[in-house]
C-alpha cells in the first residue's frame, strides 16, 4: 500500500509531519538507492526500501506514546541546535516530541508515533497547570486583567486560574491553569503586566501528569492515560 513519504516518516516515529517534510527536502532520505526530496512521493514501504541514514524507515508495529520532563534550555525537538536528543536518544527514530515547549521551559511533552494524537494536539487546546518564576510585582489588578483576558498576536488568551502565588525575594512564584497549545504566549501576557517571565514548567497537560520524573527522564504512557487523553482530545 502506497503512503505518502512525509506521512511514512511521521508514521515510523521519526519526525513530526512538518519536520518530515524539511528531512526530505534536505535530501537525507534514500528510496531504493535514490534520494528523493519530494514530500509528497508516494511509496510503498512493503516494496521500496526506505532509509533516512542507516535507519529503515517502516510503519511502526506499535503506536508508542511517553510522557517526558523537558529539561530547561533545550529545543523540544530531536533536531537543531540544542536539541534534546542526548536525554532521549533511546527513543529517538521510534518517537517524535510533540506538545510544544518553548527552549526556557521545562516539564511535561509527549514523545509519540501516533499521527491522529499528533494532529489533535496540534488543534486542540488542553487545560495544563504551569509553575512559573516572575520578576517584578503581581498585584491584585494584575490577576484580574490576567483572569479577564487580553488580545494577543490575533488571539484572545487568558489565565484559566491562579491555583497560588507567593513571594520569595523579588521574585513571584504562581502556579497557573492555562489553557492554550502555545505556551510562549504566558511571556507576552505577564509581560503586558510589566512582569518577566524567568523560568516556566509544564506540571500536567490535559488528564497527563508530570508526576516525579526528573529532567531529561521519560516513562511510557498507561492504557488509562492514554484514554484519559484520546477522551480530552474528543478522539472516542
Amino acid at each position: 500500500m502506497k503512503i505518502r513519504l512525509d506521512k511514512l516518516l511521521q508514521e515510523a516515529g521519526i519526525a513530526s509531519r512538518k519536520k518530515a517534510a524539511e528531512i526530505i527536502k534536505e535530501g537525507s532520505i534514500l528510496v531504493d538507492g535514490e534520494v528523493v526530496q519530494d514530500p509528497a512521493r508516494r511509496v510503498d514501504p512493503s516494496k521500496e526500501k526506505v532509509f533516512f541514514g542507516n535507519i529503515r524507515v517502516k510503519p511502526a508495529r506499535k503506536k508508542l506514546v511517553y510522557i517526558a520532563n523537558k529539561p530547561k534550555g533545550y529545543l523540544a525537538s530531536f533536531w537543531g541546535k540544542d536539541n534534546m536528543y542526548q536525554f532521549f536518544r533511546k527513543y529517538a527514530n521510534r518517537v517524535y516530541p510533540d506538545a510544544l515547549l518553548p527552549k526556557f521551559a521545562s516539564g511535561l511533552i509527549l514523545l509519540l508515533n501516533d499521527p491522529e494524537l499528533s494532529e489533535a494536539l496540534s488543534q486542540r487546546d488542553l487545560p495544563s497547570v504551569y509553575r512559573l518564576k516572575l520578576k517584578g510585582n503581581l498585584t491584585d489588578k494584575d490577576r484580574d486583567k490576567l483572569l479577564k483576558g487580553m488580545k494577543i498576536d490575533d488571539r484572545f488568551v487568558r489565565v484559566d486560574k491562579f491555583l497560588s502565588h507567593y513571594k520569595r525575594g523579588d521574585k513571584v512564584i504562581a502556579v497557573i491553569t492555562f489553557t492554550h497549545r502555545f505556551p510562549s504566549m504566558l511571556g507576552k501576557m505577564f509581560l503586558r503586566r510589566d512582569l518577566s517571565l524567568l523560568a516556566m514548567t509544564r506540571l500536567s497537560l490535559g488528564p497527563l501528569k508530570l508526576g516525579k520524573l526528573k529532567g531529561g527522564e521519560a516513562r511510557e504512557a498507561t492504557r488509562q492515560e492514554i484514554e484519559a487523553l484520546r477522551k480530552a482530545l474528543e478522539l472516542v
